[in-house]
């Protein structure tokens, strides 16, 4: 069965209800943006980026850029459909609504191989886009959200290279993508699939050199701006660290101090800035125990191996967002893929569980939001309201992925079995 041929009635009926849920939504947004001082990323950043580009400017090297290059491809398009900066903000809501339209059948088709009824967890997959939609909507998170999801279906039927492709289009969009590739590599290698994945890793590295060409030609020395850019980033107030040191520092048991700079309110001092130095290697060396921890899991394993590559996928993007400087509250949108797919697989008790943590944390980063982005200015120092908002909130993400690393460990405990 193709991604979007031979669509079913159930299907249809999910693709109506999801239209109209995001018509509505896009429209209260885009009215808020037109009457009200709500700062809009897409109306200002983005829409100048894309006139850049539509001027004949190259990323990079004409012009500062913090995004991975097929990001700006993703960014332009837009542009080419649009003549103001409503315009343009429209021509990209149109541009994510295709998006999360084909995530929405990738959902429906994953589920389909499991269970007979697969709307209910299209209806998770539109309640978690829709709760976060303000930043759905105003951000490019989505682009390589949908490409993990797409990913996760050609996986699960098993068209490999497709999957590869997706993984490597979505790494030169937002670059966690590749995370997934280890995950992959692991998946096949252990068991005995090791040329598919050498083929795999082929791909990827071909669709990255000639993503890179244009821009090495350029300008070789600007190339990478968008990695170099985000390598003297401070820790970010969102970030798990950087929680716990604010409520330190609220108590006046360290220094710090708060300053905007890099697009985010960030934390400096003695003690935020030596932490800020180990967080690529925490990063990389949790990161690594767990792609360890994966393989020694899936070795020749005659069960369906689809729900602890989903639960490894999730692990290790998620210790990239909660072993990092930088956590910024679109991040979120990077769990909702795997977080469906994972619902999927739980046991009954788990399923209402595991929704009500998610929607818990979700609305604690849209509270997030309003303590300390509105209430308090830009670059000032939190109150004990925002700061404990963090730590509770980042609380529920470690206490998420807890539970996600035991399902690579111990799947027994949470995954259902299904009949396939």
């Amino acid at each position: 069965m193709g991604l979007f041929t031979d669509m079913e009635e159930g299907l249809k009926c999910e693709i109506k209800k999801f239209t109209l849920i995001f018509a509505i939504a896009a429209a209260i947004i885009y009215t808020a943006f037109a009457l009200t001082p709500v700062p809009s990323e897409v109306g200002s950043l983005y829409y100048k980026y894309a006139g850049y580009m539509l001027d004949f400017q190259m990323p990079y090297s004409d012009f500062a850029a913090e995004y991975p290059p097929l990001a700006m491809l993703w960014i332009l398009i837009p542009g080419l459909f649009s003549f103001s900066e409503l315009t343009y903000q429209i021509a990209f809501g149109v541009e994510v609504y295709l998006f999360l339209l084909a995530g929405l059948v990738c959902v429906y088709r994953i589920a389909g191989t499991y269970i007979e009824e697969p709307k209910r967890l299209c209806d998770l997959y539109i309640v978690l886009c829709i709760v976060m939609f303000d930043f759905i909507i105003d951000r490019y998170d989505i682009f390589p959200m949908v490409m993990c999801l797409v990913a996760l279906y050609f996986v699960r039927t098993e068209r490999l290279s497709l999957a590869w492709v997706m993984i490597a289009l979505g790494t030169m969009t937002k670059l966690y993508p590749a995370l997934m590739a280890p995950v992959l590599i692991i998946y096949l290698c252990m068991n005995g699939r090791k040329m598919e994945a050498l083929k795999g890793v082929g791909i990827c590295v071909l669709i990255g050199c000639i993503t890179m060409l244009p821009f090495l030609i350029a300008d070789p020395g600007t190339m990478l701006m968008f990695l170099t850019y985000h390598m003297d980033r401070g820790m970010q107030i969102e970030s798990v660290a950087s929680s716990v040191l604010m409520l330190l520092g609220y108590f006046d048991i360290i220094d710090i101090g708060y300053i905007f700079n890099y697009g985010s309110d960030n934390i400096y001092g003695a003690v935020p800035d030596a932490v800020a130095g180990c967080m690529l290697y925490l990063m990389a060396a949790s990161i690594a125990a767990t792609y360890v921890a994966y393989g020694s899991k899936v070795r020749n394993s005659d069960k369906d191996m689809f729900p602890r590559f989903n639960a490894a996928c999730l692990a290790v993007i998620m210790l990239f967002m909660l072993v990092n400087k930088v956590l910024s509250p679109q991040y979120i949108i990077w769990m909702i893929p795997f977080v469906t797919v994972m619902v999927l697989h739980l046991e009954s008790e788990w399923k209402m569980r595991s929704v009500i943590v998610m929607g818990v944390m979700i609305g604690l980063t849209q509270l997030n939001m309003i303590f300390n982005y509105v209430i308090v200015g830009l670059g000032e120092p939190l109150t004990l309201p925002g700061i404990l908002i963090l730590i509770v909130r980042n609380g529920i993400l470690v206490f998420i992925l807890v539970k996600v690393i035991q399902m690579i460990l111990k799947p027994g405990d949470l995954i259902a079995e299904h009949e396939v």
